[in-house]
């Protein structure tokens, strides 16, 4: 799916087969693209496709491709559009009252056009044998339904799929382990677990996971307190959406001109984060890879905390949730992990930036949450966290972004889908998830100028909601502040740089920012907490260099 599910699940669903109309629609507008690029039969561009893909994926393509090839290549012989087959195979359809919804302009000029109804007629009609798969949903399939239950299970929990010792924190990279939070160095403990005080000095076992621990012989003392006693040891965490748990889709895998095994070689791994990458994020980030053609530095709060103080390693977790919005953060808040009382403080940003505004119904304002509500919510987890947050602790709350720039920067310009044969502008782009309502957002992606004004009010409204209720309550377990990061003054800086503001959006979703703008937006952050809370941020630690030297990675991730 192109794009991250809210959490009400009406996203997910839509109309006129919703996500899966779209999915469908997109990567048969692929195979037809590879065949170009090839210059080479349907037939080929489909073994092709399917062997782009990772062994766990291609068997599935492939058995596909054998029960539904025939239809796939009966349209594309009829110069048919891959909307047109997608209504063919029943996967779109047109329901009743709702528009129909296309991606590609219909080739009109070829004498084999015809009708979606007459088409998808002729085809089940030549083909009845592919009745009932073609009426089917992709998780009743025998063998993708286990993957199904699996993701469901993860992605509606929100914590990590593998834990033994039930203290959400894994060893496993994926379904929500270490990607988003510190990995767990013994899961057969729920006591040792990053973010956890250290025993003893943890001469003997590393409770907190920081890969410090043992005597040192020279002193006889544990290395913890020799080398972290001295410094202010603080993690992080973020409670967010898409934005915060970095929605990234690679565009090699919607570009024709692009597509090979390698851009597929780690596709299970995408999917089993969410089509996330909080390893990378502007606030929990901690890698920097190349694959697949990530572009771009990470640099995020924690990275900057563990640089200040190696004691803080592994010590971050990632509540960031593809479509949250505050009313789902009041259950999504407590898979945060914290002990008051056998845990150090942590610097918590509230981050949900735009889905409280941001849904796919058709009547969008009226699904917005009101500033009553956003009021209500916020206080709701204010309360929750000074529950289970260690005296000490942090709380910076944020704004919702103005997403009405992203219409103005992206509309006339080409999606990764038409780079290849027939040009799609991102315009066509956000029209056609609109018609099937699994836009992201269609108060900001919309050609209609008065509603994309409208909804950066009600942002700005919210905004302001948060702001007075953070500025309002009263903690008493941590120090609580809120701060704005204007993403017209991220597109400045980037353009003060030499680059232009589009180049900080996400090419395929043309919504959320990228590596680019993670890096843009800490770098912000962090500047704001150096002037205004330089006592929330760890001093440097003097052992740094003993550290490195004596325990090397101390574990790595």
């Amino acid at each position: 799916m192109v794009l991250a599910p809210e959490i009400d699940g009406h996203l997910m669903n839509g109309v006129n087969g919703g996500a899966e109309c779209a999915a469908c629609t997109m990567v048969l507008g692929i195979i037809e693209r590879v065949s170009i690029v090839y210059n080479e039969s349907i037939v080929a561009s489909l073994e092709r496709f399917c062997n782009f893909l990772p062994n766990e994926f291609r068997i599935y393509c492939k058995t596909t491709v054998e029960v539904l090839g025939t239809i796939i290549i009966d349209g594309f012989a009829k110069n048919e559009t891959s909307d047109v087959i997608c209504h063919s195979l029943k996967i779109c359809r047109t329901d009743p009252g709702q528009p129909e919804c296309r991606l590609y302009q219909v080739k009109s000029s070829s004498p084999s056009s015809i009708s979606l109804g007459q088409s998808g007629s002729n085809l089940r009609q030549n083909h009845p044998s592919l009745l009932p798969l073609l009426t089917s949903k992709i998780c009743t399939i025998p063998g993708i339904d286990e993957i199904c239950k699996i993701l469901e299970q993860v992605f509606n929990n929100h914590i990590p799929l593998v834990d033994i010792d039930g203290d959400r924190f894994g060893t496993e990279a994926t379904f929500r382990g270490s990607s988003w939070r510190g990995k767990d160095c013994n899961d057969l403990s729920s006591k040792i677990r990053p973010g956890a005080r250290s025993m003893k000095g943890d001469f003997l076992i590393d409770h907190n996971c920081n890969g410090i621990f043992g005597m040192d012989s020279s002193t006889n003392r544990p290395w913890e307190d020799e080398l972290c006693n001295d410094t202010q040891r603080i993690g992080v965490a973020i409670l967010g959406d898409s934005v915060s748990a970095h929605f990234h889709i690679p565009e090699q895998w919607l570009d024709a001109s692009q597509a090979s095994s390698s851009v597929f070689e780690h596709m299970l791994f995408i999917i089993e984060n969410e089509l996330d990458w909080p390893q990378l994020s502007g606030s929990t980030g901690y890698l920097n890879i190349s694959w697949p053609n990530i572009a771009g530095e990470t640099r995020s709060t924690y990275a900057r905390f563990f640089e200040r103080d190696h004691c803080n390693h592994r010590d971050y977790q990632n509540i960031a949730v593809n479509g949250a919005r505050s009313s789902s953060m009041i259950n999504i808040s407590k898979t945060l992990t914290r002990d008051p009382e056998n845990d150090v403080p942590l610097l918590v940003f509230y981050a949900l930036v735009g889905n409280d505004v941001c849904n796919g119904y058709p009547n969008t304002i009226d699904h917005m949450t009101t500033v009553k509500e956003m009021r209500t919510n916020v206080l709701t987890v204010l309360t929750y966290l000074d529950t289970i947050l260690p005296k000490g602790s942090h709380v910076l709350t944020t704004g919702l972004a103005n997403g009405s720039l992203l219409y103005e920067l992206l509309h006339n310009r080409i999606h990764p889908l038409g780079r290849v044969g027939t040009p799609v502008t991102y315009a066509q782009f956000y029209t056609y998830l609109s018609c099937l309502q699994v836009s992201p957002c269609n108060g900001w992606l919309t050609t209609n100028d008065t509603l994309r004004a409208l909804t950066s009010q009600r942002a700005i409204d919210l905004s302001a909601a948060i702001r007075n209720v953070t500025l309002e309550y009263s903690p008493k377990n941590f120090d609580l502040d809120y701060f704005y990061v204007s993403v017209a003054d991220v597109f400045a800086e980037w353009a003060a740089q030499g680059g232009e503001p589009w180049q900080l959006v996400e090419s395929v979703d043309g919504f959320h920012i990228n590596q680019y703008g993670h890096a843009l937006v800490s770098d912000f952050t962090w500047t704001w907490l150096e002037k205004n809370k330089p006592h929330w941020l760890p001093p440097w630690n003097p052992h740094n260099a003993d550290i490195e030297r004596i325990f090397k990675d101390q574990g790595g991730y």
